[in-house]
């Protein structure tokens, strides 16, 4: 079977998406070979303006005004949800 990616209007386009062919699981007690057809490989990813974005960053969250939130320190709580301080 081969992917043909067409346009909106159902017409195969051109250039057609690179690829590269992967093997995964092989060798493994229990698995099987599995070779398929990775899409990919041309792959560039935009932010919300339409730019290419080239290296992919780690996730930062964000608050309702789009501002960073930072990621605080781990604190247990009890069943009341009081912090438990040691």
């Amino acid at each position: 079977m081969v992917y043909i990616r067409h346009d909106e209007n159902c017409n195969p386009v051109s250039p057609q998406p690179g690829f590269t062919t992967v093997t995964r699981f092989g060798g493994t007690e229990g698995w099987s070979t599995l070779t398929y057809e990775d899409f990919n490989s041309d792959y560039v990813r935009h932010d919300e303006n339409c730019n290419p974005v080239g290296v992919i960053s780690s996730y930062q969250r964000h608050d309702e005004n789009c501002n960073p939130v930072g990621v605080g320190t781990y604190q247990r709580h009890d069943e009341n949800n009081n912090p438990v301080l040691a």
